[in-house]
């Protein structure tokens, strides 16, 4: 994927095609306020930036990685905005006090996060499982059948 330089504004169908989407997702994430609203001005074209692609690739790669819903996808993008600001705060080199109340807060965007990972990891022990019992009974007929071809 090639990266838009910081600068450099580029239309819809080529930020949908540098990250792996289509047009059509990417105007329907901007209306579910997954990325900020690019809309047109007297007939022109959607522009987006460096930091809208990476944004957008982010998104995809964190809906593909854990097969996220809509929903979970921005409960995802609420908990990671949430941190967006906490490191600005905390990069405005608050007083010691204000570190700690910004690493209190950050703990719930994550716990939110780690809540979605956790349970698609889940899901995927439980798939696992299923299949390992499936193989396991296939063994079984299979070694049955053998034993019965030999007799």
């Amino acid at each position: 994927m090639a990266a838009t330089a910081p600068d450099t504004r580029i239309r819809i169908g080529e930020l949908a095609r540098r990250v792996g989407a289509t047009p059509r997702t990417v105007r329907y994430y901007e209306e579910l306020g997954l990325l900020p609203e690019r809309g047109r001005r007297q007939g022109r074209h959607r522009l987006y930036d460096a930091a809208d692609e990476a944004r957008l690739a982010e998104l995809i790669r964190i809906r593909d990685l854990l097969g996220l819903s809509l929903a979970e996808l921005r409960a995802w993008d609420a908990a990671e905005q949430a941190r967006a600001v906490l490191r600005e705060r905390w990069a405005a080199d608050p007083s010691e006090r204000e570190r700690a109340q910004i690493a209190a807060e950050a703990r719930e965007p994550l716990e939110t996060q780690l809540a979605l990972v956790r349970a698609r990891r889940e899901a995927l022990e439980e798939l696992e499982d299923e299949l390992v019992a499936k193989r396991r009974r296939m063994r079984e007929i299979l070694h049955g059948l053998d034993e019965r071809a030999g007799s």
